[in-house]
Parts: structure tokens; C-alpha cells; sequence
């Protein structure tokens, strides 16, 4: 088994002095190249009365216009994006399209070295994949699987199992897997489905569930953990800002950032001015070593927070970021208050009784009530009781009144990618 602590000793343990100095190089150069070679950000900066030389230092950002998540950007011709001609990109992927039209990345082959390899790796390496490990890849995300490869751990492919969960499941037993990717609305109903099938998770050769692709109650962490006795570590990113920007490490506490390709702002979502350290608000992003589409002051959508800086127990001196809540459009008004999705399954996944499905009802962009559907396991007894004591829970913990209605498990239509919790009754 390797035995390095780190996978970039260097990038990952820079003192903070010295990585705010590489930033500030990184930053111009960053700037320069956006500017010169697209149109996009050539325009924005004129508009804006800027030139490259007005950005010095990171806390120049702020001169800069926000760029938008580009799934919304309709009026933004893509090639107005990027930066090299159409000969010098090896891959595309695309966003998931979870707020907006599927939109293609386009990568160059150092993008690739950069942050499907090294970016991905460095990641993998951080929550703990060794290349000892056999790692199963469920989320469909073929780009995750590149940075296991590069770490040199064995790979289930994903289209081993034809995508089919049982076969899949089989597969995960057989192949001696010891580390699952899945995003985190699925894991508990696959490792709930391997039992059903005989198969007990802490018999198995799993060590490690890394989750990807959306947020997931803390509450639910703990139950996984608890219940199947398989550690749950967290990857931050999106495909267009590396695609993996942030991981969890052992010591558990908020994910390192990979401070040294990019730089992370948390901003007010009403207001777009930067909050202090530990203010929870959306994450804008500034890539430094974007080659074919330049990221400059991109508004991921994503709500979390940056963490006060202090050098973490692992050895890295990285900052670090929370776990990420949700995304800002998926922000709830109920009885004068703005919740996530998030913020309910904490309390839904308190409840032994309950299934993991559940349905927030919005009947209207403000709502005075917040109406909850939610599944029961099979057999629960005292529904009436069981609906009074979810209705005091959302009352205590969000301070809501809730309309709750308990359903048998299987009522609520299942979706196949990322989990959606919400069910919007009004145009």
C-alpha cells in the first residue's frame, strides 16, 4: 500500500503566505489569458471599465462582474466562451442540467492534466482512496472515475452490470469492491437494497462511500455510518469549475479546497457583496488554469461557507469550505423564513419510522405553512402519533408550523439522478 500522506506534498502543506503569493500570480495570468482570448470576458471587462492590470491581487475580485451559471445563460453564445480553437480540445463533457439547458465543457489536454487528473486525484487522495482499493463508480459521472485511475486503484467500469442495481449490487460483493461513489440520495436505498438480497454491507470488503453530485444531511451521514458501519467522506465540485474543488480528510471537519487552482468567494445570494469568514452565502469561483473555457468570478449556485483558516490535524494548510447545504434556487419561503431541502431531511432522517423519500408541497412562492409528504417504512404502526411528533420536529428545529402527510412507502415517484425534494404546485 502507498504510503504517502499527500498526494501533492507540495500544493496541499504550502504555508498560507506563500500560497496567497502563488494566487496572486496564478490570478493574473488568469485574467490576462480570459481576456485575450475570448470574447466574452473582453466585452465584460470593457463594460465594466476594467483592464488585466486592474487585477492584482484577489481582493481585486470584486471589480469584476459576476458570470452566471452558464445552464441560465441563454444570451451567452458558448463559443463567445472559449479560448482555443476547436482543434486543441481532446473532450467534452456538460453540466447536468439541473437548473437549466445541458451545456457542453470543453477541455483541452492541459485541462485535463490539471483537473480531471490532478484535481480528481488529489481528492480521491484526501478522503483516503489508496491505489490498493477497488473502486465501483455509480453515479454515472464517467469524468469521477479518471481521477481513481491516475491514483492507480482498480476500477469496476460503469457500464459493468448494464446499470442494473442488482447486478451492480453483485458486482460490488464480487469484485471485492472497498470504496462506492454514489450520490447521496441513492446510497442508503442501495445499501438497503443489498440486504434484501442477502447481502450484509459490513460483510462485504467496503471500507469507504464517497458522495458527490448534491448535499446530504448530516443526520443521514450518521445513520449510514451507524446502521452499515461504512465511513461517508464528501467531495465538493462541479464539471465546470475542475470538476472536484474540495475533500473531506480524516480529520472530518469541512473539505480542503484546492487553494492553488482556483479561488473560492462566498457572496450574499440577495446582494452579491462577499460575506466575512464562516458567513454561509453562495460560492463564486475563479479558475486559474482553465484553458479552453475560463471561469472568472463564476456563480456556482451552491450555498456554503469558508471556514475560519487554521492548519488542519491531516498535516494540510489548505483553507477549508463546509459542507455544501443545497443550491440557491433550491431556497423554500415558509412563514417568513428561507429553508432548504436540507433542512427537512435533517429532521426526516431523525425518525426510525420513516422511509428516505419525502415531498416538500409549495402551492405558491410563499408559503405560510410548510406541507410535508413523506414515506413510512413498511409496518409502522400509530401513524397519527408518528405525523403529531414529525409536525413538533419541524416546529422546534425550523421554528414552522407543518402540515405533514404520511404515506406508505413506494407512494412517491422515484427520480434516477439527483434527488428532488421539492414539488411545486404553481407556475
Amino acid at each position: 500500500m502507498d504510503s504517502r500522506k499527500f498526494w501533492n506534498e507540495e500544493a496541499e502543506t504550502l504555508p498560507l503566505e506563500k500560497l496567497q503569493k502563488l494566487q496572486k500570480e496564478r490570478l493574473q495570468k488568469a485574467i490576462e489569458w480570459a481576456y485575450g482570448k475570448t470574447t466574452y470576458y473582453r466585452d465584460l471587462f470593457d463594460r465594466a471599465g476594467l483592464k488585466p492590470e486592474d487585477i492584482s491581487s484577489p481582493e481585486d475580485l470584486v471589480k469584476i462582474p459576476f458570470t452566471s451559471d452558464i445552464e441560465v445563460a441563454d444570451d451567452v453564445p458558448l463559443n463567445h466562451r472559449i479560448a482555443v480553437p476547436a482543434e486543441k480540445i481532446r473532450m467534452y463533457h456538460s453540466t447536468s442540467g439541473t437548473v437549466g439547458a445541458v451545456v457542453p465543457i470543453p477541455f483541452t489536454r492541459k485541462d485535463e492534466e490539471a483537473f480531471l487528473k490532478e484535481g480528481e486525484a488529489r481528492a480521491r487522495w484526501t478522503m483516503g482512496v489508496r491505489p490498493s482499493d477497488t473502486v465501483q463508480v455509480l453515479t454515472r459521472f464517467d469524468c469521477c472515475a479518471l481521477g481513481y485511475r491516475e491514483l492507480g486503484a482498480a476500477s469496476v467500469l460503469m457500464s459493468a452490470g448494464r446499470y442494473n442495481t442488482d447486478h451492480q449490487i453483485r458486482l460490488t460483493e464480487e469484485a471485492g469492491v472497498t470504496v462506492i461513489e454514489h450520490m447521496p440520495s441513492f446510497l442508503l436505498s442501495y445499501f438497503e437494497r443489498m440486504e434484501e438480497l442477502g447481502i450484509k454491507v459490513g460483510e462485504t470488503k467496503l471500507r469507504m462511500a464517497s458522495g458527490v453530485g448534491e448535499g446530504w444531511a448530516e443526520s443521514y451521514k450518521r445513520k449510514v455510518e451507524r446502521r452499515f458501519g461504512v465511513p461517508f467522506m464528501t467531495l465538493y465540485g462541479a464539471v465546470e469549475i475542475s470538476p472536484f474543488f474540495a475533500a473531506e480528510c480524516e480529520a472530518r471537519n469541512g473539505m480542503h479546497i484546492n487553494a492553488d487552482q482556483g479561488i473560492l468567494e462566498v457572496v450574499d445570494p440577495e446582494t452579491g457583496l462577499p460575506l466575512p469568514e464562516g458567513g454561509e452565502g453562495e460560492i463564486v469561483v475563479t479558475m486559474f488554469q482553465r484553458e479552453a473555457m475560463p471561469l472568472i468570478r463564476y456563480r456556482v449556485g451552491d450555498l456554503g461557507r469558508v471556514m475560519p483558516y487554521e492548519p488542519c490535524p491531516c498535516g494540510r494548510t489548505s483553507p477549508r469550505i463546509s459542507y455544501v447545504k443545497g443550491r440557491v434556487s433550491q431556497r423554500i419561503s415558509i412563514g417568513g423564513k428561507k429553508i432548504l431541502p436540507i433542512d427537512v431531511e435533517e429532521i426526516v432522517a431523525g425518525f426510525d419510522d420513516l422511509a428516505n423519500e419525502f415531498r416538500i408541497v409549495c402551492e405558491k412562492p410563499e408559503m405560510d405553512i410548510l406541507k410535508l409528504r413523506v414515506e413510512y417504512k413498511d409496518d409502522v404502526k400509530g401513524l397519527k402519533a408518528l405525523k403529531g411528533k414529525i409536525e413538533e420536529a419541524l416546529f422546534n428545529e425550523l421554528g414552522l408550523s407543518g402540515e405533514v402527510d404520511v404515506v406508505p412507502k413506494g407512494s412517491l415517484d422515484r427520480v434516477t439522478f439527483k434527488a428532488q425534494r421539492v414539488e411545486r404546485l404553481y407556475q
